[in-house]
Parts: C-alpha cells; sequence; structure tokens
C-alpha cells in the first residue's frame, strides 16, 4: 500500500470486509478514481465529521480497493469498491483541485483468541448465521470467516441497523474484543427497541 494515499470523506463508513457501491460526481473524485485506476492503487474512504480541524476528516478510515465500475443511466460513474484494512490518517493535506491526500499508516489489531472469544459471544453467531442466510443478504458478495471474532463483527456490524458514529466506534476499537463487546451492547438496545 502507497504511503501517502487519496482521502474520500463521505457520510458512511465502510467496515473491512464490506462490499460499498457508490457513485461518483464531483470532477476531483472522477479524477481521483482515474489515477487509482491507472496507477493500480486503491483510496482511503473517511466518515466526514464537522470538526474543523483537518478539513472536518476523521482520523481512522478504511483502505478500499475499486472491484468493479460502470457508467451509470444517470450520467454519474458507479465503483464498487472492498473494504480491505483499518488505517490511521495524519497530515491531510488538500491539492489545488480540492482532492485531500494524507499519510496512510495501516493499523494492525492486537491478536486475540479468537475461538475464545467467539465463544463468548454466542447471541452475535446466532444473528449473523441467521441474517446471512437471508435471500437479499445471501446474494450480496460478502465472505464471513466465522473463524475470525473480526470478521464477525464487521460484517454483523454492516448489517444491522447502526447509526455511522456508531460503526466508526467499532472501527476504532482497540481490537476484536472491544469490538465484540461494543457491538453486544448495541444488538442489546436494538432488540429493546
Amino acid at each position: 500500500m502507497k504511503n501517502n494515499l487519496p482521502i474520500f470523506p463521505l457520510g458512511l463508513v465502510a467496515l473491512p470486509g464490506s462490499i460499498q457501491s457508490l457513485q461518483i460526481f464531483e470532477p476531483r473524485y472522477i479524477n481521483m478514481i482515474k489515477t487509482c485506476m491507472s496507477e493500480n492503487h486503491g483510496f482511503v474512504i473517511v466518515l466526514q465529521n464537522n470538526n474543523n480541524a483537518d478539513f472536518g476528516i476523521s482520523k481512522k478510515g478504511t483502505y478500499v480497493e475499486i472491484i468493479d465500475f460502470n457508467n451509470l443511466p444517470n450520467g454519474l460513474l458507479g465503483i464498487t469498491v472492498k473494504s480491505e484494512n483499518k488505517v490511521s490518517i495524519k497530515n491531510i493535506y488538500q491539492l489545488e483541485g480540492g482532492l485531500h491526500v494524507a499519510e496512510i499508516k495501516p493499523e494492525i489489531d492486537p491478536e486475540v483468541d479468537n475461538q475464545a472469544l467467539i465463544a463468548e459471544y454466542p447471541e452475535i453467531i446466532n444473528i449473523l448465521s441467521q441474517l446471512v442466510k437471508h435471500p437479499k443478504i445471501n446474494e450480496l458478495p460478502i465472505k464471513v470467516d466465522f473463524n475470525s471474532a473480526d470478521s464477525i463483527a464487521y460484517h454483523l456490524a454492516g448489517l444491522i441497523p447502526l447509526s455511522m458514529s456508531q460503526r466508526q466506534n467499532l472501527l476504532e476499537a482497540f481490537d476484536a474484543s472491544q469490538r465484540l463487546s461494543i457491538l453486544s451492547k448495541y444488538i442489546e438496545k436494538i432488540s429493546t427497541i
């Protein structure tokens, strides 16, 4: 992965392992996609925040690779990206055309005992197992690794109704153990509604 990459601030959180379909219309982002494709690298999706510091760009985001693109009937460029891994973002600067670029560092969570952790949260496994069998979800190109606590947490978080700030909290969690604990609390709140 390149060290300096384009940043795409959006109103969404791309969780690792997830697939996003985006419609691109701003010239700076159309040019970004062209450059990424010609130079064979991805870009970083970050949650846009209201903080004035650092152009309103979160310090944690997700590196994504473009897996498909097409011209949409509405005249916009449609792209599909696969979210690869969590990254930290620093030294953000803006190019003349308005595109933001930053120093990117992949973040690797500390190792966890996946099997022990998964055994601790059987309700999460059960919910995700049921969801992936749903006909609409079954059609999606989702590949859950049921032996990875992170894969389970990220995929479930992408499928249940969470706010973007809740998804950002999950992305920023220290490790899979903290992520599953947070997710478990979110599920408890949802189930009491």
